[in-house]
């Protein structure tokens, strides 16, 4: 490592000329003063994820000396760009990335680092996927194929409807909820839960019909075969 070399300081009265002399000490020390810097604070360490789709905000870059101290990494305001590490003196670190649904990564550098480094997360469980506006049916078959359970599915009205075993009742059943949100790492124990529009029932109707000219016994009787009962009647007198 570059040392500064001891500095003997000469003075000159004013209007004295500098000499060469003097004017040699303060270039050359202007010169050792570049080059100790130069050699005690490293360029900028730079750290790429490779893992695509990984929100730069979610994860967290640090780089450790021997000595304990730890440097965060600053996210790039570009998408998918490095995180940069400033000022690091010269030396070993160890650089370890981490993020929610990721195993940590760490890997070994000597700053300062010419080429940017890589590290790749791997990941621990499944991302939870966008199925809002699914029918059930389908909502399901795309959590398992992501190796997702599903704890609980409700309708609207708060009716349980089994994950396992839907009724045919739910089949277009649209998901308007669903927790955890889309993108949320998902630990293999984990589980999701679903709220969904309650099912239609078509309720049976009967054609009724025209009981204009019957008396009041004849339409009850009509309407008992037809599996109905008669309500409230009401008389109206005909005005003269």
């Amino acid at each position: 490592m570059e040392t500064i070399n001891p500095h003997i300081p000469k003075t000159v009265n004013a209007g004295e000329p500098v000499t060469a002399q003097a004017w040699n000490v303060i270039v050359n020390a202007i010169v050792s003063l570049t080059n100790y810097l130069g050699t005690t604070e490293g360029s900028s360490l730079k750290v790429k994820l490779t893992n695509t789709g990984l929100a730069a905000s979610l994860a967290r870059l640090t780089a450790t000396r021997p000595d304990g101290i730890t440097f965060e990494g600053v996210a790039s305001v570009v998408p998918d760009g490095p995180f940069v590490f400033s000022g690091l003196k010269p030396g070993p670190y160890v650089i370890r990335a981490e993020a929610p649904g990721f195993d940590p990564a760490t890997t070994n550098v000597t700053a300062p680092v010419a080429a940017d480094v890589t590290l790749t997360l791997t990941a621990r469980g499944a991302f939870m996927p966008l199925v809002f506006g699914a029918t059930l049916p389908a909502a399901l078959q795309q959590l398992q194929n992501a190796g997702i359970g599903v704890s609980r599915v409700l309708d609207v009205t708060g009716q349980d409807v089994p994950p396992a075993n839907p009724s045919a009742e739910f089949a277009n059943s649209l998901v308007l909820v669903q927790v955890p949100e889309p993108g949320t790492p998902v630990a293999p124990e984990g589980k999701a839960q679903l709220v969904v529009a309650a099912s239609l029932r078509v309720e049976p109707t009967i054609e009724v019909p025209s009981f204009v000219g019957l008396t009041v016994v004849e339409a009850q009787k009509a309407l008992e075969a037809l599996g109905l009962t008669l309500g409230n009647v009401v008389t109206k007198q005909k005005s003269s």
